[in-house]
């Protein structure tokens, strides 16, 4: 079985085109007390149109926005490492990321300071992608409020290239260590 982690469409779109390389996560209702947990360092994609909602991000990212599809099938195309993680505490530190993420600075704030820990995961990760998307078909247990499910499907990350280029990436890992410093 494969890890995979549920996000929108929309920002796993942003993510495959290099747009953005930081996932930002408080957690999903099935998460239990703690909240979310990273629970692996390398995963799956599985893009998720379920409350994704275009007053959420950045105009440019709403702008490309496609209706909601269903077909019974989820294409899964990117394969992610998480290079590093920070447990953003400041409404600040999210102000400093702008730009580096798809999503608008209010949400974020709201997201960070709900609940009775006000914190929110930033993920800076290593997106790849295979040549083509393998299309699965989606089970029961994909479902729910949760970051993290188990692909039933075996999907080989070594057929998977880099979104983007070395130098490049150095250069994102750069510009997010110094937003959250």
């Amino acid at each position: 079985m494969e890890a995979a982690f549920k996000e929108w469409r929309v920002i796993v779109d942003t993510l495959g085109r290099g747009d953005q390389v930081v996932i930002m996560r408080k957690g999903g209702i099935d998460e239990g007390e703690n909240g979310f947990e990273i629970k692996h360092q390398r995963f799956w994609l599985f893009p998720t149109q379920f409350h994704q909602q275009k007053d959420m991000v950045i105009p440019t990212v709403a702008d490309q926005m496609e209706p909601s599809s269903i077909n019974g099938t989820i294409p899964i195309q990117y394969h992610c490492e998480v290079v590093t993680h920070f447990e953003l505490t400041q409404t600040d530190q999210i102000t400093k990321l702008r730009g580096q993420h798809a999503w608008k600075d209010e949400v974020l704030i709201q997201r960070m300071t709900s609940g009775t820990r006000n914190q929110l995961h930033a993920l800076l990760v290593r997106v790849s992608q295979l040549p083509t998307p393998k299309e699965i078909t989606m089970q029961d247990e994909y479902g729910g409020c949760r970051s993290w499910i188990q692909l039933k499907e075996s999907l080989n990350p070594n057929n998977t290239v880099p979104i983007i280029k070395e130098e490049l990436f150095a250069k994102k890992i750069q510009a997010f260590k110094d937003a959250i410093s």
